[in-house]
């Protein structure tokens, strides 16, 4: 039996020897598995980031772009905005001028008319003075001489 348990000593350290060796292997091979999912979780993370990254960058760009459109869509709006404003001053100026010249020259035409008016009844009061006083005239020098024919008779 020395032998018997020699020998299954000697297999049951061959065997602790073949599973030391396996287990051995099985490490390595589970931490290179690991290193190689490590490395590979790492460059998913960094890839993802990156894409993170860039489409944050796009978002703000696209953000910049779409505000500079929509100032420069305002700036558009208030310069036409302004345009129609001038535009409708300078309606409104001219009809003002025209307005004016309008009722100057209606004023002009009165004021002529007034002048006419004026001049005709000058002319027809002192037509009246010169007839009243050659009637009062004529009547002294009547007077006068009915005072001389009475001074004289």
């Amino acid at each position: 039996m020395p032998r018997e348990l020699n020998s299954e000593i000697k297999s049951a350290a061959t065997d602790e020897v073949r599973l030391r060796n396996h287990r051995a292997q099985l490490e390595r091979r589970n931490e290179s598995e690991i290193r190689d999912l490590q490395a590979r979780h790492y460059d998913e993370v960094q890839r993802m980031t990156e894409n993170q990254s860039q489409q944050l960058e796009n978002l703000k760009q696209a953000y910049d772009v779409q505000i500079s459109e929509q100032a420069e869509h305002l700036e558009e709006r208030l310069h036409e905005v302004r345009l129609n404003n001038e535009e409708r001053t300078q309606a409104e100026k001219n009809a003002g001028e025209n307005e004016l010249a309008r009722l100057k020259t209606a004023n002009e035409k009165k004021i002529e008319e007034y002048k006419k008016n004026s001049e005709g009844q000058l002319d027809s009061i002192r037509k009246q003075l010169q007839a009243q006083s050659e009637v009062l005239h004529e009547q002294a020098k009547k007077t006068a001489r009915k005072e001389r024919e009475m001074s004289g008779a």
